[in-house]
């Protein structure tokens, strides 16, 4: 099997669906000798922030020198992205012979298909746990894909659990409250384990808690254990100094840009504390490091040039709402074209109320997805921007959006992931902004 064709096996899978519950993982990591249960792990759950916490959390793991598999989801440009060991993402000739091994398996324990068929998510979620076996990392750090108790990833038994953050989001399978995504995201937490949380909703908040104290969990609360303080939040990164309460605090760098991403550092931190008391060797040196040198592609990522081009990932209220902090904060509200592409299943409007009015043009266009709302159908968008323009093609509409902007505002890209990665391939292929 080539490369091609195990990619093409794997998004041949999507036709069976999300199907929530750990049955399906179980019986597929069962059949090739239980690889989840063969390293320590870090599973990080929430609304937004996952990425970026496991990115902090992967970085300062091999900053202290450990070994570390890192799943992700989903990718930008390369499904190899999702699967990486040491920053360095799965070899295409090892997914082909992973799944050419995995599909075998499903051949003989799932005799009907469309009943217990494993998924697109488990049958990958599966392939990165026998990397991470056959690469022998020391740590693996794993983002939850969707909610959390009936995740595939949370047949994992992990050493610490994080939630990021918890809003409104994918209500058709989560619940409609903050109270019933919680319960589903507190999923994630097993008996007697270390859990770290920067929730900030008190419903959610109450639910975590009450959870943890259920399985005799032991809970930090980055928002009430920690103090810390932004020194410096510009375009070359953040600086803030951070330290639990009533002790000594640290002065640490991080080069993701917005201030949303300091707790998400700082929640990774409260993690690495929680993975010391389980007997890892941390040092503060490769934690300073470790933040410092950690990367997130696609969230709130700079091209510099004549506009500035942004790129960010916000793809629900929340996370447009950071995006809205950054955008004020470094003075681009008013001075900026809004390119914006978003799934039909999002709260787009809620979005373009918090970015539109920022804008002096809005640029509608589509996601490279079969689930992209269609841009004609969001023109309700004039209500926040007067000057409302449709290009269904993402680099066609950058293109537009680089020659109506004034040299010296910025052109922000931003609605879905699936836009991200557009813009990314796009921008790439220019040459002069990569």
């Amino acid at each position: 099997m080539t490369y091609s064709q195990a990619i093409t096996y794997l998004y041949g899978l999507q036709r069976y669906g999300v199907k929530l519950g750990i049955e399906n993982i179980q019986r597929l990591l069962g059949a090739v000798g239980d690889p989840h249960r063969q390293f320590p792990s870090v599973l990080i759950g929430g609304t937004n922030g996952k990425g970026s916490t496991a990115a902090f959390l992967s970085s300062i793991l091999g900053a202290a020198g450990y070994r570390v598999g890192l799943y992700t989801s989903p990718h930008l440009l390369e499904f190899t992205e999702r699967i990486q060991v040491d920053g360095q993402a799965i070899a295409g000739t090892d997914v082909a012979a992973l799944v050419d091994e995995l599909r075998a398996v499903i051949a003989n324990f799932f005799p009907v298909p469309y009943r217990s068929h494993p998924t697109f998510f488990e049958v990958t979620t599966a392939l990165a746990f026998l990397h991470f076996v056959r690469s022998k990392v020391d740590y693996a750090v794993v983002e939850v894909g969707m909610g959390g108790r009936f995740d595939a990833t949370n047949i994992l038994d992990a050493q610490v659990a994080v939630i990021t953050n918890i809003a409104l989001e994918h209500e058709e399978y989560l619940g409609k409250t903050l109270g019933a995504i919680a319960a589903e995201k507190a999923g994630i937490i097993k008996e007697a384990t270390r859990v770290v949380t920067a929730v900030n909703a008190s419903e959610a908040m109450a639910v975590i808690t009450d959870v943890c104290r259920q399985r005799g969990a032991t809970l930090v609360d980055v928002r009430s254990t920690y103090d810390w303080q932004i020194h410096r939040s510009d375009l070359s990164g953040q600086q803030f100094s951070v330290g639990e309460k009533g002790r000594p605090t640290e002065t640490l760098d991080i080069g993701l840009l917005g201030r949303h991403q300091v707790i998400n550092a700082v929640a990774a931190l409260a993690a690495i504390r929680l993975l010391r008391t389980a007997g890892a060797t941390i040092s503060e040196n490769s934690i300073r490091k470790g933040l410092r040198r950690a990367q997130w592609p696609g969230r709130l990522q700079l091209f510099p040039g004549r506009p500035l081009i942004i790129l960010d990932g916000a793809h629900n209220p929340a996370g447009a709402i950071a995006l809205r902090a950054f955008l004020e904060e470094q003075r681009f509200a008013g001075h900026l074209t809004l390119v914006f592409g978003v799934l039909q299943d999002k709260n787009w409007i809620a979005m373009l109320q918090e970015l539109a009015p920022l804008a002096k043009r809005v640029v509608l266009t589509r996601p490279e997805s079969e689930r992209a709302a269609d841009p004609r159908h969001l023109q309700e968008a004039e209500r926040f921007c007067p000057k409302l323009e449709i290009v269904e093609d993402v680099a066609e509409a950058i293109a537009l959006a680089e020659a109506v902007t004034d040299p010296e505002d910025a052109v922000v890209v931003t609605g879905s992931l699936f836009v991200i990665s557009a813009a990314l391939r796009a921008l790439r292929a220019q040459g002069t902004r990569t």
